[in-house]
């Protein structure tokens, strides 16, 4: 016989999808930052300090939640 799925399975699905998620936004968040770095101009900086201020973002949340 089948078991019923348990919600403790859902919320392990839930917390794979946001380490996912924010596995990706920090690898995007590198990736400007080192293209940033190549090229020369206020919209490479610009975009630099955004991805800096993600990386910032998302180590505040793990933080949080790791508390």
């Amino acid at each position: 016989m089948t078991r019923p799925p348990t919600h403790r399975r859902a919320l392990d699905v839930r917390s794979w999808l946001i380490g996912l998620l924010a596995s990706l936004v920090a690898l995007a968040c590198i990736v400007i930052v080192v293209v940033g770095q190549m090229t020369v101009g206020w919209p490479s900086l610009i975009a630099m300090l955004a991805a800096t201020a993600g990386l910032i973002t998302l180590l505040a949340l793990y933080n949080r939640r790791s508390r």
